[in-house]
């Protein structure tokens, strides 16, 4: 289980999250809906230990680690002159076999630098990386930006993946359908706080909200 409590982040005496409070079981899928500027990001960076912040954040009963958790940040960046093959070479994986798939799926060329990749494949890339981590939680912030049809559909297959290996998987996204299809719930976060959470029955009942 992971738990967050309390969690309060301050920028410039304004506050972004305001005793936020979260708890995911394992094997979920939770999808954070909110609208610009409504502390999605900023959640996420919390979980990954990139920005001070005030209360408690635990995975089983401890003090959650970053080693615990993988971060698909929005904007990915890459040194220029690397190629896809040397990016994912820093990466070890147990399970070569399922990633092997993954990459031929993506259909990436991986001789090429990467700083001739559109934004779509550095997408794809640094989502392999992300899964040759293999971490219990994983984040995944807008990875459906840039991201081509076929690409959408490969990516539901592995959220699918990740949840049946029983592990924790948050998604942003601005398009509300590919919550939809991914999630088992959706937590709305306004003004700083999760101000509901909205079971896979009740998704329609979001259809109503602006966002």
């Amino acid at each position: 289980m992971l738990e967050i409590k309390n969690i309060n982040v301050t920028f410039k005496n304004q506050n972004v999250l305001n005793d936020l409070h979260l708890s995911i079981e394992e094997g979920c899928i939770l999808g954070i809906l909110g609208k610009n500027g409504a502390g999605k990001t900023t959640l996420f960076e919390s979980l990954y230990q990139s920005l001070k912040f005030s209360g408690n954040i635990t995975w089983n009963n401890e003090r959650l680690q970053r080693k615990m958790v993988s971060y698909l940040e929005t904007e990915n960046y890459f040194y220029p002159y690397i190629t896809g093959e040397e990016y994912l070479s820093y990466f070890t994986s147990a399970k070569e076999s399922e990633i092997s798939k993954i990459i031929e799926k993506f259909n990436l060329p991986l001789k090429k630098y990467v700083q001739y990749y559109s934004s779509g494949m550095k997408k794809k890339l640094a989502l392999i990386g992300m899964l040759m981590l293999d971490k219990p939680i994983n984040i995944l912030d807008e990875p459906f930006n840039g991201v081509d049809f076929e690409g959408v559909h490969i990516l539901y297959d592995i959220i699918r993946q990740l949840k049946s290996e029983k592990k924790i998987v948050m998604i942003s996204s601005h398009i509300i359908e590919t919550l939809f299809h991914t999630c088992d719930k959706i937590a709305v976060l306004q003004n700083g706080k999760i101000e509901k959470i909205y079971v896979r029955e009740d998704f329609d009942q979001l259809s109503t909200l602006k966002f």
